[in-house]
């Protein structure tokens, strides 16, 4: 288990001697570190297995501002670690991640080289291939034989050269003397490199369904839009309380604040709308909600939306 918050006073370690011979780069987004410091600490040894007193201290950037980088010896496939913040009167702060978790290093990061990016306090991280890693993955060779027993090779020993699957009969090695030229865009081969981790699913509470289906109708001094809404959605009591609707001059948003978060927004309205005289009807009973649009001037709308 991670180490909780805290407040205390430590003497960071900084690695010397010359880069290490197998390396993970580290980048950290940090505002606002009060003229303090940023270090690393962790479960891995060469993070002081949770001893502040031995932590990686990283350098701030003096390019860029909030930008604190450093390199440490390869750690330990998913291990646990976490950035901690020195401040200037000697104190530290612990990041402040939800449910007081750790950080993990993603397996497929932990290669020399590679640079593991992200912001103090926030679970996202990223991950930068190094030239080394990119190159050798494309130079790795693909063994035949590992195929055995798979679909792909069933295919090709059933139909031969009529194959789906022919062309991958073909044994292939990159000529050790190939230059291998990567970067945005450019497609190296080998197998899939890591590129985020640590990113969090929205909760049933942040997710928002746009609803789509809709029907209206025009008379001399409004519309009337009629929005279903999906069983459930609408309690039997006190429905007015979870709509919500936003009239503008052209045009309309509306709000049900439920489980996942249920919206619609109607623009570029056929027409001006008197805001102040527009209103919404909640009927529960029938699972919709009436948006009545007044209209600024008495004009016939042939469709409720300008193209």
């Amino acid at each position: 288990q991670g180490p909780a918050r805290s407040r205390c006073f430590f003497i960071f370690l900084t690695f010397s001697g010359g880069r290490p011979a197998m390396a993970l780069h580290l980048e950290v987004q940090a505002q606002g570190a009060g003229g303090g410091e940023i270090a690393v600490a962790g479960s891995d040894d060469c993070l002081g297995g949770w001893d502040l007193g031995r932590a990686a201290r990283l350098c701030a950037s003096q390019e860029e501002p909030g930008v604190w980088r450093g390199q440490i010896p390869l750690p330990t496939a998913e291990s646990e670690f976490k950035l901690v913040a020195k401040k200037a009167d000697g104190s530290v702060d612990w990041e402040p991640l939800a449910d007081n978790a750790n950080r993990r290093f993603p397996a497929r990061c932990v290669h020399n080289g590679c640079t593991l990016k992200m912001q103090f306090g926030v679970p996202r991280m990223s991950v930068v291939a190094s030239a080394e890693e990119i190159e050798a993955n494309a130079r790795a060779v693909r063994k035949l034989e590992d195929r055995a027993g798979s679909a792909l090779q069933d295919n090709v020993n059933r139909k031969g050269e009529n194959a789906y699957y022919f062309a991958h009969t073909r044994s292939f090695e990159v000529p050790p003397d190939a230059k291998v030229i990567s970067g945005p865009g450019l497609i190296t081969g080998g197998a899939p490199v890591l590129l985020e981790a640590g990113a969090t699913l929205s909760s049933e509470e942040d997710r928002t369904v746009w609803l789509k289906d809709y029907s209206w109708s025009d008379s001399t001094n409004k519309v009337k839009v009629y929005v279903p809404v999906p069983d459930g959605i609408l309690p039997a009591d006190c429905s007015d309380d979870v709509v919500q609707c936003e009239y503008a001059v052209t045009q309309v948003d509306l709000t049900i604040n439920c489980k996942p978060r249920q919206r619609l927004r109607i623009e570029k309205l056929n027409g001006e709308l008197a805001v102040e005289n527009c209103t919404t009807r909640v009927e529960a009973h029938k699972g919709r909600i009436v948006l009545q649009l007044a209209k600024k001037r008495q004009t016939a709308w042939y469709s409720l939306t300008k193209k």
